[in-house]
């Protein structure tokens, strides 16, 4: 005759097993919730990043167009002494020397005037483009704050599923034999996937491998505990129409 208390005791553990799996995806799910709020933060700094360029790039420029201003300050200066001493010249040497400085300042004037328009065209610039880098930082702050809610919203809806599957579990502990019971844990804690396989076709549904037809046959005494000779997971035989209707250890973490 099958003893009755082991296939209670199996089908309690393979249903508890379902849970203990949705609770393993859970976890690693929760574990993963972090790291992604990490990736949007870092995102957001490669924006701060290029503008605090931006803005070092605007600083520079600015004291180069200040640089030149105060430069042709001083060339304009220096020409209007020379022109000043122009009108006191009594040589015509004397004038000749002092009218090309003056010719040679002009000059020099008209070039870093053309530098400080470049400089201002470059600021102008420089400062449009941080205006628009800012707009895009500030778009993408609203963002990653509605993106950073949903994680957190995602680890509280994980934790919560969490504590119902907990709880869950307890109805459990009063028909399964403790030691079975923290065997299936430490099983699926190393590998990740359940330690009750079921009967399926004659094959084992963990490793897909045909029984052999004598651990078969005695699998479906319930008198003993046996295992899969390939994936040493315990088996667990059912009949065709029940099978159909139990999930998988992948249909349970999904």
């Amino acid at each position: 005759m099958p003893n009755l208390n082991l296939r209670e005791q199996l089908a309690g553990l393979h249903e508890l097993q379902q849970i203990d799996i949705k609770i393993l995806a859970l976890h690693r799910k929760l574990e993963s919730a972090p790291l992604k709020i990490k990736k949007l933060g870092e995102g957001l700094q490669i924006y701060e990043k290029q503008l605090n360029t931006k803005e070092e790039a605007l600083s520079q420029a600015g004291k180069e167009q200040r640089s030149k201003t105060a430069q042709l300050e001083m060339e304009q200066e220096q020409r209007g002494k020379y022109q000043s001493q122009l009108r006191g010249v009594k040589t015509n040497k004397e004038y000749q020397a002092l009218d090309k400085e003056i010719s040679f300042l002009q000059e020099k004037e008209a070039e870093i005037e053309d530098e400080i328009l470049a400089s201002m065209l470059l600021v102008d610039q420089l400062k449009e483009e941080l205006q628009q880098q800012q707009k895009v930082i500030d778009t993408e702050k609203a963002k990653n704050k509605i993106q950073k809610g949903e994680c957190e919203k995602e680890i509280e809806n994980f934790k919560a599923e969490i504590a119902l599957h907990q709880e869950e579990r307890k109805r459990f502990f009063s028909k399964v034999d403790r030691n079975l019971m923290n065997k299936c844990q430490e099983w699926l804690k190393r590998n990740g996937t359940g330690f009750v396989s079921l009967v399926i076709d004659n094959a084992c549904s963990s490793c897909r491998i045909t029984i052999p037809p004598q651990i078969l046959k005695e699998s479906r005494k319930y008198e003993r505990i046996m295992f899969c000779p390939i994936c040493k997971r315990i088996l667990y035989p059912l009949p065709p129409s029940a099978s159909d209707e139990v999930p998988t250890d992948e249909e349970a973490s999904s």
